[in-house]
């Protein structure tokens, strides 16, 4: 099904078709993409699944310590309803220390880890959704497609492989004999094509990001994307969430992942779902 996210949303339609999603991005100005204007608390004020559909073509930025700026758009994200949503870390309004953030103000960060060694960054959106009526929602940030500080996104995730790398030499009592060749610079389009590869070029993490109110943040925000004046809304395409089996097959096949058709920054395509746009 193909989605126009207008009241909320206006500044987000874009043409995810044109060239600035398959133009060599180092030769593309990122202004050609940012327009600088923040997004405001009244926009994440809505439905969860509204509020995932209407981040894409989104600008997410970072600015860190140093003063680096990255920035880059949002190409997929995913809806976690809390309530009855058996994939949520909110279900059945379990609230934790953990957690805390899904059930805060609209536009909080949420930040956890897990697998011992990766973040993953959501954003709390309004109580109600439109399929249950759950506390705690908030929506994943699965991709974005990198637009500034592509450079220093690379040096964060050459610096994070390297020390993976050595910490498990050290604990198998193994020298660690990196060699360079291992650390190529990755293409773009897998920089952050993926939740956990976002958080660690974008240098997300619990310390510095978690609880972050993205209204008021000076470190991390989002921002309306330049190509808001598109004539073609954006085809966003509906597919099931993905690794959440374990949540059961009810919840494990709704339509709760959201994507930018014809974007090569997505960390997976769902052919059969795309089948059903709308020529």
């Amino acid at each position: 099904m193909q989605f126009f996210c207008f009241k909320m949303c206006d500044k987000s339609v874009v043409n995810a078709t044109s060239k600035y999603f398959t133009d060599n991005l180092e030769k593309n100005p990122h202004k050609r993409f940012v327009s600088g204007e923040r997004v405001k608390a009244p926009f994440y004020n809505q439905p969860c699944e509204e509020l995932a559909k209407c981040l894409l073509g989104k600008i997410l930025v970072r600015q860190l310590s140093n003063g680096s700026v990255l920035r880059g758009m949002i190409v997929e994200t995913e809806s976690y309803l809390g309530g009855e949503d058996l994939a949520s870390h909110s279900c059945g309004g379990r609230e934790t220390p953990a957690n805390k953030p899904m059930f805060m103000s609209p536009g909080t960060a949420y930040v956890y880890f897990t697998y011992g060694m990766y973040h993953c960054f959501n954003i709390s959106s309004k109580v109600l959704s439109l399929l249950i009526a759950g506390e705690g929602a908030a929506v994943l940030l699965r991709a974005v497609q990198p637009i500034e500080g592509i450079e220093e996104m690379q040096r964060k995730r050459k610096q994070f492989m390297e020390n993976m790398y050595a910490k498990r030499r050290a604990k198998r009592g193994l020298e660690n004999n990196i060699k360079a060749s291992l650390y190529q610079d990755k293409k773009i389009t897998e920089l952050c094509n993926g939740p956990s590869k976002l958080c660690i070029s974008f240098d997300i993490d619990i310390a510095s990001c978690n609880k972050c109110d993205l209204v008021k943040s000076d470190s991390l925000w989002i921002e309306y994307g330049a190509d808001g004046t598109a004539s073609e809304p954006m085809k966003i395409v509906e597919a099931p969430r993905i690794g959440i089996d374990s949540a059961g097959p009810i919840w494990a096949n709704k339509l709760l992942r959201f994507y930018i058709f014809g974007s090569e920054f997505v960390s997976r395509q769902n052919k059969a779902c795309e089948e059903n746009l709308p020529s």
